[in-house]
């Protein structure tokens, strides 16, 4: 028995071997062996090269699936279209102008339903299913080589669909088909909660308060999920708080079905991991979560992070007792983070950090270096950062700090609302759902942050101890027959590999999957494709995939095929086709240390739009000057007032005069010490 399955794994690992053996096994054996050992090959990995590209959209391409069988590929746009596209031959067989109205950040086909089904969510919060009622019909007349056009389009008469627009607000990262479950989806998003729909019980909903879909109600944003592939009843989510937490579809209210929401009691995870530090001082965002084709291990791909593969046999921690530790929250930091700048800011549709011709602000780089991206020119990095600066020096000045402070107070939070980091209510009183925090609230929201981490200013690093609520875990409340856990968690044995090298900050959607059982693939902000071996966490591959970011790597159902899509208008196609294993090490070495560099730079960087930027720069230099004119004519005041009350008794008692110089002082002791000069 063990000969025979270190056979069988010798034949997963081996091209040659299994082409010999071929004759002598069983159709079915034969042939999915063959299938692994080309994806388990390094000579393989190493010889993959551009196919085909598949110019199909005229705007990034955010997704891209393949369907069961690799035949066919759909993939979804910032112009707001599916396209189904045959992989063979490459042309466009239907291309379905969408309700979206911003960008389309998944796409998937649905099983059970011969491919004519899909479903798709996107940046303002629309879930959507659509159904093509005709065959796809592929077009004679050109290719997805040349541009996108309208060919193929389908009218209105040709398809169904069915909106749910009942997230609360915000974004909605991602939808995934439930297998075992006809007609059924999930989608997760900004307003922390992962719903489940099902077309045999609701065709559309558009309740500004909706119950009856909620699956799942998380502490926080989920932005990102995954459904085990064998069993279907594990649910992974990636919460913005750092934590991946794991459910199990049986124990929820509705079993997967999509009827009507849980309560609290149903919707704890049975177990969590969060990001392998001790606390965070941000929270890292998990871009993708993604299971093992055997369901043990769980790869997580963190933003400002690297990629980890988490045990899943390990018994993980408590959701509860992680909130209560107060260790992954954004006000802590770890001992090896930098020291923490001054937050800058960004125009959106600057790309200049991203690329293979990525330009940083320290000069590492030349910044004339040409501009090859397909998305808009990059802004002058020097007039960003001046502008930037000014706007900081601006931000960070004591009457600007004090004007924002008072107006907090003049807000108190009411009873009942929820902690920091986790979502808010934002439905507008006219129905409209809106984010749960404006533009303004994340620059003034960064900076506090910015400011919190570096202290009072007086220069020192920070203290890393953990907050005085969970200085002891002994007050914690344990529940019956759990086992005692102490945090901070000094030792991260639920992750079995760490990898990096690559860079994820960019872009909200960063795709990562296991390709055979060998390597990890990931997109980076580089425009490159990285690949490592699963075992060691080495880089054995990087691809030139994008003049941007490539935000989705798909490996084939079965063989060696890879898609992949990102800030270019295009999809593309990989396959091993060099004649040789191509692998620069030098090469590949100074791409990970310009990464490392980049990184660090644009950690601590907002996107904002450019008439955004001019605005707030307008407007506090309007105030400044407001407040001026206003400290000048009280001085006038002032002094008119003590020309008038020359004549006063002189002689006023002690008693007032302390009382008088304690008030003073009181007031000032209100300043923070940063504001002082």
């Amino acid at each position: 028995m063990g000969d025979n399955k270190r056979i069988a794994t010798q034949l997963r690992r081996s091209v040659h071997q299994c082409l010999e053996d071929y004759p002598y096994s069983r159709a079915s054996e034969a042939q999915s062996n063959l299938q692994a050992s080309c994806k388990n090959s390094l000579s393989f990995v190493q010889r993959l090269g551009l196919l085909q590209t598949l110019y199909v959209h005229n705007g990034c391409v955010n997704t891209v699936n393949w369907n069961a069988s690799g035949t066919l590929i759909v993939s979804g746009s910032d112009d707001n279209h599916l396209v189904v596209t045959d992989a063979h031959s490459g042309r466009v067989l239907a291309r379905s102008k969408t309700q979206h109205k911003h960008h389309i950040f998944s796409a998937r086909f649905m099983p059970h339903t011969n491919d004519s089904a899909i479903v798709s969510c996107s940046g303002e919060g629309l879930v959507m299913h659509t159904e093509f009622l005709t065959e796809y019909r592929q077009s004679a007349s050109r290719r997805s080589s040349e541009k996108a056009d309208d060919c193929c389009l389908v009218g209105e008469n040709e398809r169904t669909t069915n909106t749910f627009d009942c997230h609360k607000f915000g974004s909605t990262f991602d939808v995934l088909p439930l297998p075992d479950t006809p007609r059924s989806f999930l989608s997760c998003g900004e307003d922390a909660t992962v719903r489940c729909f099902d077309l045999r019980v609701s065709s559309s909903c558009s309740e500004r308060v909706c119950q009856k879909h909620i699956f799942i109600t998380a502490p926080c944003a989920v932005t990102a999920m995954d459904v085990a592939p064998i069993s279907h009843h594990t649910v992974a989510i990636g919460c913005s708080d750092s934590i991946v937490r794991l459910y199990d579809r049986r124990m929820l209210a509705g079993g997967g079905g999509g009827g009507g929401a849980s309560d609290s009691s149903t919707m704890m995870p049975y177990k969590a991991y969060p990001i392998p530090m001790e606390y965070t001082r941000r929270h890292y965002r998990p871009t993708c979560v993604k299971f093992s084709p055997d369901e043990s291990e769980l790869l997580v791909s963190y933003s400002m992070e690297q990629l980890y593969l988490f045990d899943l046999r390990h018994p993980g921690y408590s959701d509860a007792e992680l909130l209560k530790s107060g260790c992954y929250t954004p006000k802590m930091r770890r001992d090896d983070d930098p020291e923490p700048q001054m937050p800058r800011l960004r125009f959106r549709g600057d790309w200049s950090d991203t690329g293979p011709n990525s330009q940083l602000s320290t000069g590492v780089q030349g910044v004339n270096q040409t501009n090859i991206g397909q998305a808009r020119p990059a802004l002058e990095p020097g007039v960003l950062s001046r502008l930037s600066d000014e706007i900081f020096r601006l931000l960070n000045s004591p009457s600007q700090r004090r004007q924002q402070a008072s107006s907090m107070a003049a807000q108190p939070e009411a009873p009942g609302t929820q902690a920091p980091g986790s979502a808010a209510s934002a439905v507008s009183s006219n129905g409209h759902r809106t984010g749960p925090r404006s533009w303004q609230n994340a620059v003034f929201r960064t900076m506090a942050n910015a400011s919190a981490a570096t202290g009072d200013g007086s220069g020192q690093r920070p203290s890393s101890s953990p907050p005085s609520r969970s200085a002891s875990n002994d007050d914690l409340p344990k529940s019956e027959g759990e086992t005692a856990q102490q945090f901070p968690i000094k030792k991260f044995d639920y992750v079995k590999m760490s990898f990096s090298g690559h860079r994820n900050s960019r872009t909200m959607v960063k795709g990562a999957s296991f390709w055979g059982d060998d390597f990890i693939m990931s997109g980076s902000d580089c425009g490159h494709i990285f690949v490592w071996n699963r075992a060691t966490g080495k880089v054995v591959k990087t691809l030139l995939a994008d003049n941007r970011v490539v935000n989705r790597v798909q490996p084939h159902p079965r063989l060696p095929y890879l898609l992949s899509s990102g800030i270019d208008y295009n999809v593309k196609l990989w396959a091993p086709i060099a004649a040789e294993p191509l692998f620069d090490e030098v090469e590949c070495a100074g791409l990970i240390k310009s990464n490392e560099i980049m990184l660090v730079e644009t950690r601590d960087t907002i996107t904002v739009p450019a008439q955004i930027m001019i605005r707030i720069l307008a407007s506090l230099h309007h105030a400044a000057g407001s407040e001026s004119r206003s400290r000048a004519a009280a001085a006038a005041d002032s002094s008119s007032i003590a020309v008038v009350n020359s004549d006063a008794a002189p002689n006023a008692s002690r008693d007032n005069n302390e009382s008088d110089h304690e008030n003073i002082n009181n007031e000032a002791s209100n300043i923070p010490e940063s504001d002082t000069i």
